[in-house]
């Protein structure tokens, strides 16, 4: 049966705020392979001999194929609409459209499966990166690990108890703290390390404020790159998502849902390319030795393997710099024209 007046003006604005979110995560997903191209050649170009480029380089792409499922999964939503309205069936208007929201009930469970899975994994670099600023009291690194343990076990939990489905909407007490509880935790995990970075920043504020007076040119982004390896703006990101989420209310063809839905899309994308982008930008990290001073940190831009020592003049750790196992800085080594800037 065709759609009457108003059933064409339902799907039209169905297809308008489930079609603008789409092309927001689309575009975030082109930005996001453009950057995960500039790491994996930054990796490659450094090696794979040594075992931490290898883990960085599949932890990388095991948040891509992450990713690139849900995003698919997104993709799919849209076309299932677009099928709906071109193969009705005879189905009035409102059984049209809870046929194809019970299509996307359906897939609720591998959704927010595949969506803890690739914060779990996120996590990973941002928990690594601590342990490289912290070497020398790895024990500290146990309160980020606490809190990333039980978003692994929130999500077996999840995975093994909760359906998913029109029939199963109505989710048990259960089902419905291990969906608030999955972004909890990695907010969690992230505000220890970032608790973690500060404090190590205090007991080196003297040093960490030399290396950053002598970055006049790139002050500003060098505060941003902190901000990143320490995981504030992840933060920042998923609390906003929540705050939408919880805020934003309407009807599923609404302003309001479509905003939820684009910050929902939009999240699931920055997820992804935050660990990406963690690892390129770090060779303007703060906790990187500068050339020329003699007073810089000497955490070396193989970030995520260290065994130097902190506070240590330049020029008096070189040599042992050169002897950690495949492990040191080559990129100063490169011509300028070389330099990947990608710190692993």
């Amino acid at each position: 049966m065709p759609l009457d007046d108003a059933g064409m003006h339902r799907a039209g604005l169905a297809f308008l705020y489930r079609i603008v979110p789409v092309l927001v995560a689309t575009v975030l997903y082109g930005v996001y392979i453009a950057i995960l191209c500039v790491a994996t050649r930054g990796i490659w170009q450094r090696g794979l001999r040594t075992p931490s480029n290898v883990l960085v380089l599949a932890v990388l792409y095991v948040v891509f194929c992450l990713t690139t499922a849900l995003w698919a999964l997104e993709v799919a939503q849209l076309i299932d609409l677009v099928d709906l309205l071109l193969h009705s069936d005879g189905l009035q208007t409102d059984a049209l459209f809870n046929r194809f929201y019970d299509s996307i009930a359906n897939k609720t469970r591998i959704t927010g499966i595949l969506f803890e899975c690739q914060m779990i994994a996120g996590d990973i670099l941002v928990i690594w990166r601590v342990a490289a600023i912290w070497f020398e009291r790895k024990i500290v690194v146990f309160f980020p690990l606490f809190w990333w343990t039980l978003l692994f076990v929130n999500m077996l939990v999840h995975a093994s108890r909760c359906e998913s489905g029109v029939a199963t909407t109505d989710y048990n007490k259960l089902c419905k703290v291990t969906d608030v509880a999955s972004p909890v935790l990695s907010i969690l995990t992230n505000v220890s390390v970032m608790l973690l970075v500060l404090w190590r920043a205090w007991e080196l504020r003297d040093t960490l404020l030399d290396v950053l007076h002598r970055r006049k040119a790139k002050k500003v982004f060098t505060v941003f790159v902190l901000m990143i390896e320490s995981g504030a703006l992840y933060v920042t990101m998923l609390i906003t998502d929540l705050l939408v989420t919880s805020l934003v209310s309407g009807g599923n063809e609404t302003v309001g849902r479509m905003v939820d839905c684009i910050s929902g899309y939009s999240t699931v994308q920055l997820v992804g390319i935050y660990p990406t982008l963690l690892v390129v930008v770090l060779h303007e990290s703060l906790w990187n030795s500068d050339e020329g001073t003699t007073q810089g940190l000497a955490i070396t831009t193989v970030h995520f393997s260290s065994g130097h020592t902190l506070g240590v003049p330049v020029s008096a750790h070189s040599h042992a710099s050169q002897q950690m196992l495949g492990v040191v800085d080559r990129e100063s080594w490169l011509p300028s024209e070389q330099k990947a800037g990608i710190a692993v």
